[in-house]
């Protein structure tokens, strides 16, 4: 029975965001009518958070004299992953990130400032993140200006419930419009380009091991809800085998990544659980994503990172050891700590930062046994005192007192950017059914697919999700075009 559509297109792209613009744009450049549902009022998703994008032996790292090659992109995310990544993904990823950097400049208009890594101090970090102008949010306007100029019909707050089928083929999708009536859309190929489910609880609980979906802070975009796995499952498809891959890191509530307070609560110094005792060495939080696995499975999943004022002086007049991103920049001097921190202790509404003239009183701010607390201090500045950390090793560049009243107390919980890693798709981005067969007409890319990661994101790679989702949309939209042209679809 042929179903009736109120439009037709040859592919419709489902989500906004990095992925689903350059899938439009894309189809648009290889002569395909199609159009894009945005369910948000707005465009970007959790692209708009990025700073830049993965790539590997590009004209941009060769001008400036770097050389990352795509064999080494190649052997980093399989060896990060222990070999859990899906080789032929991976390989098709890191052999066209250098297309993608010339069809953003050259095509959309992008222009790349920098070519960097996110921390200096990290071992095997690649010089792989492409830095655009005006970061990835403006890489977004650009695209957006594109696809409208092609003929792509951008549809805002509109959301797609639904993917058809007809004789095992996808055939379209429903939707709701902005005025909360249902369409239905005629489509060759339907790409999900959703954002993945980092702001879904229930979801996050059932994919991942930490079970504390509710309490994690998302920091990305609030539409990332799991639409797309919903409706590809429905229509046939399976969750990746490394499906709960998170994107997590140590954030305080309610701050933005500018906040120096929130930086200074991930800096490698004296770092306690909820019961006040020390857990880890702290220069886990060099890496974001290792601080985030960690954090995750502390109780309550938060840590006190406790500091005294020799070392509020130090952050304020040498610099931070660690930044986040280019919103606090690596050994960036954090003049307005002390404002921040006085403003947000004496906030009576506040829970998560506390200072006193002493260490009881820290103790009891932070509802901990001051006791265990003041043990564990007298511990750890002995460690300090003798330049070396016989319990967890930590570097003794790192190793500063908690001795110079007043003191400090900053609360960290676990943030979540992005899942990563939902749907089995193959390495051109088609849907594969349980037997590994593909679904005809269904794509999945960016945070909707799943094999480029292990059990974590690779940090040593900066830029890896955002360059997924801006390579794999083209990839996808190119493989489409293919099909349709040969009859395939």
């Amino acid at each position: 029975m042929t179903q009736e559509f109120d439009a037709t297109y040859d592919v419709v792209v489902i989500g906004g965001g990095a992925a689903g613009f350059s899938c439009a744009d894309q189809a648009a450049k290889d002569g395909l009518t199609c159009a894009l549902l945005e369910k948000e009022a707005q465009i970007g998703g959790s692209s708009v958070f990025a700073e830049g994008h993965a790539a590997f032996d590009s004209d941009e790292q060769a001008k400036r004299g770097i050389t990352v090659t795509k064999a080494e992109g190649f052997n980093t995310f399989m060896t990060y992953s222990h070999w859990r990544a899906n080789p032929k993904l991976v390989s098709r990823y890191v052999g066209n990130t250098a297309s993608t950097i010339k069809k953003m400049r050259d095509e959309v208009g992008a222009h790349y400032e920098d070519v960097t890594v996110t921390a200096l101090d990290q071992p095997g970090e690649l010089v792989t993140w492409h830095l655009p102008e005006g970061e990835v949010a403006h890489l977004l306007e650009l695209l957006d200006a594109d696809v409208r100029r092609r003929g792509v019909d951008v549809f805002l707050s509109t959301s797609a419930t639904e993917v058809l089928k007809e004789d095992g083929k996808v055939v379209g999708v429903v939707a709701t419009d902005a005025d909360g009536k249902q369409v239905r859309l005629g489509a060759k190929a339907v790409v999900i380009a959703t954002g993945g489910f980092a702001a879904n609880p229930e979801l996050l609980d059932k994919y991942t091991k930490y079970g504390i979906g509710a309490k994690m802070i998302n920091a990305g975009g609030p539409g990332n809800t799991g639409d797309g796995l919903r409706m590809a499952i429905e229509a046939g498809g399976v969750e990746h085998r490394n499906i709960g891959t998170m994107l997590l890191f140590p954030f305080m509530r309610d701050k933005t990544p500018v906040s120096q307070v929130n930086c200074a609560g991930m800096q490698p110094y004296f770092w306690v659980d909820a019961d006040g005792h020390r857990f880890t060495n702290e220069v886990v939080g060099m890496n974001f994503g290792h601080a985030g696995d960690v954090v995750a499975t502390l109780p309550g999943a938060f840590y006190w990172n406790i500091f005294d004022q020799a070392t509020l002086r130090h952050m304020v007049e040498d610099g931070n050891e660690i930044g986040l991103g280019i919103y606090v920049c690596n050994h960036e001097k954090m003049v307005r700590l002390p404002e921040e921190i006085e403003a947000d202790a004496a906030d009576p509404e506040r829970t998560n930062v506390w200072s006193s003239d002493t260490l009881e009183g820290l103790a009891a701010a932070m509802h901990i046994d001051p006791d265990v607390f003041c043990d564990e201090v007298e511990t750890y500045n002995a460690l300090c005192e003798a330049g070396v950390d016989g319990r967890f090793f930590k570097t003794d560049k790192y190793l500063r007192p908690v001795k110079e009243g007043p003191f400090y107390a900053l609360k960290m919980e676990t943030g979540i950017m992005v899942s990563m890693g939902a749907l089995n798709i193959d390495e051109f981005m088609r849907c594969l059914t349980i037997d590994d067969e593909p679904i005809p007409g269904l794509y999945a890319v960016g945070c909707d697919a799943g094999g480029l990661f292990g059990e974590s994101y690779t940090l040593s790679i900066p830029g890896s999700s955002n360059g997924f989702a801006l390579t794999s949309g083209w990839l996808a939209a190119d493989d489409v075009a293919s099909r349709i042209q040969s009859g395939e679809l």
